[in-house]
């Protein structure tokens, strides 16, 4: 087979082991998040009936269980953003609109600046799934400067498609973590599962749309048609291999 059909095929083996894996990882997903509720509703009803008999001490403890019941929910998040292969929900949606819910759905601390857009412009896209993007960017832009700097956010209206920008002032990606970071699983952070950017990266590629990243500053790309079109691909990549294969 040619280069071209070999990197097709190992595209496939590849798409076709992370999808056995992601089955087992969305089972494991959803069976974690009833015991996690049950637990987060339980330290709830607690602190309301010790609220005044808590001291500093039991309060520190609430607020430790209640970080780290936040951090399994996040990243039980990024499994099932990863592995969902449910169809998307495409609407005619404000780009600024998505977004002002993205800031709104993420934690950022007093010490990041937001600089928002003062333009927009309007696609068809899944605007829950679409923000599940920007929040991912805008908090790991906000790790990346350690919590303290500027994130600029741009939107670049062409003909056909809108370009978003989310630029740091952080330090940058390492030159050699460049070619990694959208695979699944890598990450250069303590915890997490390193699926944030790979399930921010399937999400615009199931739009049919592109993300990318450049460097010093980082600025993470996001191109998106404003009218998407299925893709087939897949299918596609199948037969030529197929056919290839025949032809040998």
């Amino acid at each position: 087979m040619s280069s071209d059909l070999l990197k097709l095929n190992k595209e496939i083996v590849t798409s076709e082991r992370l999808s056995s894996i992601g089955s087992l990882a969305s089972r494991l997903a959803h069976d974690l998040r009833n015991p996690l509720s049950v637990i987060k509703n339980s330290m709830e009803i607690m602190k309301l009936r010790l609220n005044d008999d808590m001291d500093e001490k039991i309060n520190h403890q609430f607020a430790m269980v209640g970080r780290a019941i936040s951090r399994m929910n996040h990243q039980i998040e990024d499994v099932l953003d990863f592995v969902n292969i449910a169809e998307l929900k495409l609407l005619s949606t404000s780009v600024i609109t998505v977004l002002e819910s993205a800031i709104l759905s993420t934690d950022i601390p007093k010490t990041v600046n937001v600089i928002m857009p003062k333009n927009s412009a309007t696609i068809v896209c899944d605007p829950y799934r679409l923000e599940v993007v920007f929040s991912n960017l805008i908090k790991n832009a906000s790790q990346a400067m350690d919590s303290k700097g500027d994130i600029k956010l741009r939107i670049i209206e062409n003909k056909d498609d809108v370009l978003i920008e989310v630029e740091d002032s952080g330090s940058g990606i390492k030159q050699e973590n460049m070619d990694s970071i959208f695979e699944p699983l890598f990450t250069t952070k303590q915890t997490g599962t390193g699926l944030g950017l790979a399930s921010c990266n399937s999400i615009i590629s199931k739009h049919g749309g592109t993300l990318s990243v450049r460097n010093n500053p980082t600025v993470f790309m996001i191109k998106l048609l404003k009218e998407p079109k299925k893709s087939k691909k897949g299918s596609l990549v199948k037969s030529q291999i197929e056919k290839s294969l025949l032809n040998e």
